[in-house]
C-alpha cells in the first residue's frame, strides 16, 4: 500500500443527483464538448514527443476539477504496480494440541481454520476446538484441541478349570495320579471406545463369545490296599524263589542297547527292588500285578514274548520298552514313583 493518503478506486456519490434537470442537460451538453477536445488534445498530444505523461494527468485533473484521481500509467511508461489488499493487523495466539502449546501469529481477517492450516496444524471432524474456527483467533487466546476418535477393541479374558477327583483301586489308598491336566477356556469381548487426547472417555460392550471351554482337571483318587508302588507287590505277600540267571545282569545288558549309562541303570535298580525284589514270579495279590516290572495285568508282558510269566528276559524287555515310553528313561519312571508312590 502508497504511504500518504490512502486513495480509493470507489467512485463518489454524483454530484448531478441534486441538480435540476434542465440544467444537467446543458451540463451534459458542456461535457460532452470536454471530452471531444480532451480526444483531439490526446491524439495531438500522441503526435507531439514534447507531452508528458504528467501533463496529461494535469489536464485530466483540470478537466475533472479533482485532484484525488488514480493516475494510470501508460502502457509505454513501464510495468504496472500490483493493487495490495490489506493485510490486517497481526495476532499472538497460542495452541495446545496433541501434548505440546504452540505459538501462532496470524491475521485480524485469518480465520482460525485457516491459520491452524497454514501452521500444519490438521483438525479432524470430531476433534474439539475451544474457539470458533471460522473466526479470527483473539490477541493472546490460549486454543486448546482435544483429539477424539473411535476404536474397535478386543479383551481377552480367562475361564478357570475345575477340578474333578475320580477313585480307583488300581492306585494305593492315599496316592493320586493326574488323568487329564485341566486347560483354562477363554471368552472374547468387544468394546466400542471413545479417546479424547489418549485417554478413554467412553466404553461400550458390543459382543462377548465364548472362544473356549474349560477342560476339567481329572485326579484319580486311589482306594487299593497299600504297598509300594504303583502296581506295587505286598511287602507282606510271600513270593516264590527264583534260581535262574541273576535278573540284574540281563537288564544291564539289554539297558545298554537303549544306550542309557551307569547313572540310569542306579535308577533302575532302586526302582524294580522296590517294586518286587528283581523277581519274575513276584505278583501282587490286591492288584494282580506281576514280574520283575509289576505289569498290571502281567498279560501285557505277551507283548514281548509268550513265555513272560517264566522268562526275566521277557520281562525286562517289555519293562523297558514301557519305561522308555511313558517316562523317557529309567530316572524319570523312578522320579515318578518317588513322587507318587507309583510308575
Amino acid at each position: 500500500m502508497r504511504s500518504g493518503t490512502r486513495r480509493s478506486h470507489r467512485a463518489d456519490t454524483p454530484a448531478g443527483a441534486s441538480i435540476p434537470r434542465p440544467l444537467r442537460y446543458v451540463l451534459g451538453a458542456g461535457a460532452l464538448a470536454v471530452v471531444l477536445a480532451g480526444s483531439l488534445s490526446f491524439a495531438d498530444a500522441s503526435s507531439s514527443p514534447s507531452t508528458t505523461g504528467a501533463d496529461t494527468s494535469a489536464d485530466i485533473a483540470d478537466v475533472a476539477g479533482r485532484d484525488d484521481v488514480w493516475a494510470q500509467v501508460s502502457r509505454s511508461d513501464g510495468t504496472r504496480e500490483p493493487l495490495l489488499l490489506e493485510a490486517g493487523e497481526p495476532v499472538d495466539f497460542a495452541v495446545t494440541v496433541d501434548g505440546a502449546t504452540v505459538e501462532l501469529t496470524g491475521s485480524s481477517n485469518q480465520a482460525l481454520a485457516d491459520a491452524l492450516i497454514d501452521a500444519g496444524i490438521v483438525v479432524d471432524l470430531d476433534d474439539v476446538v475451544s474457539a470458533p474456527m471460522g473466526e479470527a483467533p483473539a490477541e493472546g487466546a490460549e486454543i486448546t484441541i482435544e483429539r477424539v476418535g473411535t476404536h474397535i477393541e478386543a479383551e481377552v479374558t480367562t475361564l478357570p478349570f475345575e477340578t474333578v477327583e475320580q477313585r480307583t483301586s488300581r492306585l494305593p489308598s492315599g496316592t493320586t495320579q493326574v488323568k487329564t491336566e485341566g486347560v483354562e477356556g477363554s471368552v472374547v469381548t468387544t468394546f466400542q471406545a471413545t479417546y479424547a487426547d489418549g485417554e478413554v472417555t467412553q466404553r461400550t460392550e458390543l459382543t462377548s463369545v465364548v472362544a473356549a471351554q474349560p477342560v476339567d482337571k481329572v485326579v484319580l483318587v486311589g482306594t487299593g490296599s497299600n504297598s509300594s508302588g504303583s502296581s506295587g507287590s505286598s511287602s507282606n505277600a510271600p513270593m516264590p524263589t527264583y534260581s535262574g540267571a541273576d535278573p540284574r545282569s540281563i537288564a544291564q545288558e539289554l539297558l545298554a542297547a537303549y544306550g542309557w549309562g551307569s547313572d540310569q541303570w542306579s535308577c533302575l535298580d532302586r526302582l524294580w527292588q522296590r517294586e518286587s525284589n528283581w523277581n519274575p514270579h513276584a505278583q501282587n495279590p490286591s492288584s494282580g500285578a506281576y514280574g520283575i516290572p509289576q505289569s498290571l495285568p502281567g498279560s501285557k508282558m505277551a507283548t514281548a514274548g509268550s513265555d513272560w510269566r517264566t522268562n526275566p528276559a521277557t520281562q525286562i524287555t517289555w519293562g523297558l520298552r514301557y519305561i522308555e515310553g511313558r517316562y523317557g528313561s529309567p530316572c524319570g519312571a523312578w522320579g515318578h514313583s518317588q513322587s507318587v508312590g507309583w510308575y
